[in-house]
């Protein structure tokens, strides 16, 4: 293990903070320097040429660093921890601990992490089915804290997943044909997912809202009896994970709800919704959860010293990067480096369309 890595930090000391001066506020929720309720915690650099210069270690001797994993031992989500544990080791030459807090839909773990103080030592898993922008929104006790109080390290993994499946002798031969069946015959489309609470309950109103169309939303809790209600025609499709039922011989996908497949994308002969929009009569613009890519990735609390988060975005980036780790995840994630600043875009229309979904979720369900 190699001796930990030394980040240096300037701390400037102000005659005006002395003296009882406010210090500057920013005006940037995601600025890594910035306190839960938004005092930047560095002072202004025009105010005095006093400095003084403070040595940071990050991680310290001996302390060890830890994956947060907010779901039990058990499915991807372990893996992928597991898989990352060596490589940010080897990064961050100290041990890295890999602890389960589980509970409330993998809101606990936020909750617990988030208790704990900024430094850097505790980061968290999100996906595009939790994080900061969904718990917010759809977890029923809410969250002690704010979308605001998260930083993203960054996407490690991305591809579109998300679709519209059907029975293989369903008379829909594409997405166009469900849409046009469902503004002539209101709120006789059966429709199923998973839920209520997750991002497939608000793509299904987000899809109603757009298309101008609506459905009756049906819930289950878990994707074998949605998949076996499809089989059986008590459902006419589902929005699930789509890409597990690419080869089934009882389904087909009708739709990707992507907005498009990047180049790496195993299965490009599939529809996206960028075939629709002139036929149906809506515009990408409109869409903001409906065509969520199933991206992956790491967030830390805010308020982390900034010296602290650019090395754990670097961190990541390294891994993430690396041939090794390419190789060994390569068969459950698709590994594609996004860096935080767009990541943080991503996420930014995610919570704003999940939150605008909502609203109108009680609404729809009303008028089935």
């Amino acid at each position: 293990m190699k001796h930990s890595a030394k980040v240096l930090i300037v701390l400037l000391a102000f005659s005006l903070v002395l003296f009882g001066c406010g210090s500057n506020r920013s005006s940037s929720p995601a600025s890594p320097s910035q306190s839960q309720g938004g005092q930047s915690s560095a002072p202004s650099a025009s105010a005095s040429s006093e400095a003084q210069e403070e040595e940071i270690v990050f991680p310290e001797p001996g302390k060890p660093f830890y994956l947060t994993t907010n779901y039990g031992p058990g499915g991807t989500l372990q893996r992928s921890q597991q898989d990352f544990q060596p490589f940010f080791e080897k990064e961050l030459g100290t041990q890295v601990i890999i602890e389960y807090i589980e509970g409330a839909g993998g809101l606990i773990g936020y909750n617990t992490v988030f208790a704990r103080p900024a430094d850097g030592y505790s980061i968290l898993p999100n996906s595009a089915t939790f994080g900061p922008y969904t718990y917010p929104h759809l977890s029923e006790e809410k969250p002690p804290w704010k979308y605001e109080d998260w930083l993203p390290l960054g996407i490690y993994s991305d591809i579109p997943n998300s679709g519209i499946v059907v029975k293989k002798d369903s008379p829909f031969k594409n997405f166009a044909d469900l849409v046009r069946y469902a503004r002539e015959n209101p709120n006789k489309l059966k429709l199923g997912t998973i839920g209520p609470g997750r991002i497939e309950d608000i793509q299904i109103i987000e899809l109603q809202h757009v298309m101008g169309i609506r459905v009756r939303q049906i819930y289950y809790e878990d994707g074998g009896s949605l998949f076996t209600d499809l089989l059986t025609g008590d459902l006419d499709a589902i929005v699930t994970a789509a890409l597990q039922y690419v080869d089934s011989p009882d389904a087909r996908i009708l739709v990707m709800l992507a907005p498009e497949f990047p180049p790496e994308f195993p299965y490009p002969e599939l529809d996206n919704l960028s075939k629709f929009p002139e036929e149906l009569g809506f515009s990408m613009d409109q869409i903001k959860t409906l065509a969520a890519t199933h991206f992956n990735g790491f967030v830390v609390k805010a308020g982390t010293p900034e010296p602290i988060y650019r090395k754990l975005v670097q961190t990541l980036e390294n891994i993430v990067k690396n041939p090794e780790w390419q190789q060994k995840v390569k068969d459950y994630r698709y590994p594609k480096w996004i860096p935080p600043e767009e990541a943080k875009k991503l996420y930014d229309r995610y919570y704003e369309g999940i939150g605008e979904m909502v609203k109108l979720r009680d609404q729809y369900l009303q008028q089935q």
